[in-house]
């Protein structure tokens, strides 16, 4: 029998009572039809969960019973956050669901000048969809972590941001300099490869950042050269910009032992 998994940001003591969010009491009772007595599981979204029991079935305010904490799915040992330019439509949502799989501890929306950012990314709100796809995907993996989800923040702001004991990686196409110009320049941009981590200790903290559809600007890339971000490629394959933070997360995680 499965066992559904619902989310509440502050949890107690076993035996004490908590009350759901709003859209986790819609889900359990009007989707899942729930009834008092049910056995679920409830995680925070920092590291803890519980087993519970459905105590009220209120739509708008279910109430469980917590019972003894679960042993969690472990966390991968180093802290990879994920800085991703804001794409058209609705497809950061998917970027965010595979992310939060993969185990990232972050993820960063970033308006570079290439971006086709909507109006949410481009007043500065954090997107309450996104939070919520974040759930949603820590739900359905078995992850009782949900990642950081910060509001929609400028590229060249970003890599100026204080980041001590972080190495700081900047994805970029196989076919061209990482700075937009000719091909003499890669050789002095020093791109690396997923061998050249290999060889290295795995660090503490990482970022991996991810562009746009058509890569970052000559002056984007500059910047963030400037401010300790090292150029990384992943082969010779040109990927989708809402596959590439995938396959990202994925490579980095197995050159680290994480996977």
């Amino acid at each position: 029998m499965t066992i559904r998994r619902f989310y509440s940001p502050r949890l107690a003591e076993p035996g004490t009572s908590v009350t759901l969010p709003a859209d986790e009491s819609r889900h359990l009772t009007r989707v899942l039809r729930l009834r008092p007595g049910a056995r679920v599981r409830v995680f925070d979204g920092r590291g803890q969960e519980h087993d519970a029991v459905v105590e009220r079935d209120d739509p708008r305010r279910v109430v469980v019973r917590l019972g003894a904490a679960r042993p969690t799915a472990a966390e991968p040992r180093v802290r990879l956050s994920l800085a991703v330019t804001v794409l058209k439509s609705r497809k950061l949502d998917g970027v965010i669901r595979d992310a939060t799989a993969l185990g990232a501890a972050a993820v960063v929306p970033l308006l570079s000048e290439r971006a086709q950012a909507g109006p949410t990314a481009r007043g500065g709100r954090i997107s309450e969809r996104w939070r919520g796809v974040a759930v949603a995907a820590a739900k359905q993996c078995g992850r009782a972590v949900v990642p950081e989800i910060r509001d929609p923040v400028p590229g060249r702001d970003f890599v100026r941001e204080p980041a001590e004991d972080t190495l700081r990686l900047l994805l970029v196409e196989p076919a061209a300099a990482p700075a937009g110009g000719d091909a003499d320049d890669r050789s002095a941009a020093r791109v690396a490869s997923p061998e050249v981590l290999r060889g290295a200790p795995p660090p503490k903290h990482a970022v991996i950042a991810v562009g746009p559809e058509g890569g970052w600007t000559r002056g984007e890339a500059e910047a963030a050269r400037e401010h300790g971000f090292h150029p990384l490629t992943l082969g010779d394959r040109t990927l989708r910009a809402d596959l590439a933070p995938a396959v990202a997360l994925a490579v980095l995680q197995f050159v680290w032992g994480d996977l």
